[in-house]
């Protein structure tokens, strides 16, 4: 028997839809805090294309099909998930909002400076604000200041990095969410600080590091400097672009294509080329676009592959140079110590880390996932980066959710006059 989300034990769901494939995860969140993976349903998207949405009834099956392979194998009712955003039409803005204090910082002015920040009018093509995230603030002349409380001056400045999203583009994703069975999205959360947040370490954002999770039909940037998010965006190209090249120089359609990348695709232009490789003569037998068969040499498929992954990293690289030129004007730290970390279903490309190591010029990791719990052979993979950090992030809106309940249960009147009797 299939039970209720919320009954017996703690549970998280993040859903994760992405232009390829929707990844649905439910997590006990035990005792400890620790996540334990009970269920994943897996299933591949239709009605999107680069992050926007193309057939609402198509996405909603694709959706709905995710969602009960998870619900059947964990036995239990989802009616609750925090849910995966992203698409060209995610915009990000780095601001700032200032006040006068009296003496000394308090909590109301710091939240007073946040809200200042916050309170801008959002560009044009985007209206919905999904995250504010603090940076850091500034005292008079004390810059890059991370904790003010107890400090003393007379004018406060907070930094925040804004990300924001198109609300007709989120409304639709909503609904699609929500005809399945009426699920509630509690919060949605861009894909790119997801993933960030499954597989970067404090370590690495303290001394610099780009996060670029690497999709289907999106690439998402997320860089750190001196432990704080400076920079997001989206890049509406990504591992879609290959296949598609794949298809059309091999006549094949879009699903063989796919397959053929995902069996035998490489950056690596040696991989099939040496001579004493028995691949290197390997023909594979495949299904042209009229139905026929046809056959195309293994060695062809990296030259097919290469040329559009190096434009991809190179247009990458040419964001953040552009980006890191932009923090050296404002005297900001644009340092990479921890280099470039590659995420998601397209960092499993062979050949990726050694061709990007060549145009980033700096260090380069493949990063997955860490969950000590569960079904840890299946979410321990570059491809679950974002539905692993949806969940760490449901965690923690639980646990703050539980902070402020706790806080005006003892602020009720009820609670005020216990706690008197208490005392006297």
């Amino acid at each position: 028997m299939i039970k209720p989300q919320e009954q017996e034990s703690e549970y998280v769901v993040a859903l994760d839809v992405g232009t390829s494939n929707i990844r649905t995860v439910v997590a006990e969140v035990l005792p400890d805090r620790d996540l334990n993976i009970i269920s994943v349903g897996t299933h591949e998207t239709k009605g999107m294309k680069r992050g926007g949405i193309t057939d609402v009834e198509a996405l909603v099956e694709s959706i709905r099909q995710s969602v009960n392979q998870a619900e059947i194998s964990s036995q239990i009712q989802i009616n609750s998930v925090y849910c995966s955003i992203s698409g060209q039409h995610i915009q990000c803005k780095n601001e700032r909002g200032m006040i006068s204090i009296d003496d000394e910082v308090h909590q109301e002015d710091m939240d007073e400076a946040i809200h200042n920040a916050r309170n801008i009018k959002l560009p044009e093509n985007s209206s919905k604000l999904l995250h504010s995230v603090e940076q850091n603030f500034n005292i008079d002349n004390q810059i890059g200041i991370r904790k003010p409380i107890g400090m003393t001056g007379y004018r406060l400045e907070a930094f925040v990095h804004l990300i924001s999203c198109n609300n007709d583009a989120l409304r639709n994703l909503e609904k699609c969410v929500e005809k399945v069975n009426n699920i509630k999205v509690n919060s949605f959360v861009f894909g790119g600080l997801a993933a960030a947040e499954s597989v970067l370490s404090q370590d690495e954002k303290d001394i610099g590091v780009c996060l670029v999770d690497f999709g289907g039909g999106t690439i998402d940037l997320a860089l750190y400097n001196d432990g704080v998010l400076c920079y997001s965006a989206v890049f509406p190209y990504a591992g879609f672009n290959a296949t598609n090249d794949l298809a059309i120089v091999t006549s094949t359609p879009l699903s063989v294509a796919e397959d053929i990348k995902v069996k035998y695709g490489s950056v690596n232009l040696d991989k099939y080329s040496n001579k004493a490789n028995k691949n290197s003569e390997k023909i594979l037998e495949i299904i042209d676009v009229s139905g026929s068969k046809k056959n195309i040499a293994l060695w062809q498929i990296p030259t097919i592959l290469q040329p559009r992954y190096q434009e991809l990293l190179e247009m990458i690289n040419k964001r953040i140079r552009a980006v890191r030129d932009e923090l050296e004007k404002q005297k900001k730290s644009s340092q990479l110590g921890a280099g470039i970390v590659f995420t998601g279903g397209g960092a499993k490309m062979d050949g990726l880390k050694e061709l990007a190591t060549s145009i980033f010029e700096c260090p380069v990791r493949i990063a997955h996932p860490n969950v000590k719990k569960g079904l840890t052979d299946y979410v321990n993979k570059p491809e679950y980066a974002t539905a692993i950090g949806l969940l760490i992030h449901g965690c923690k809106d639980h646990d703050r959710g539980t902070i402020e309940h706790e806080k005006r249960k003892w602020w009720s009147p009820k609670s005020i006059l216990k706690k008197l009797k208490e005392m006297y």
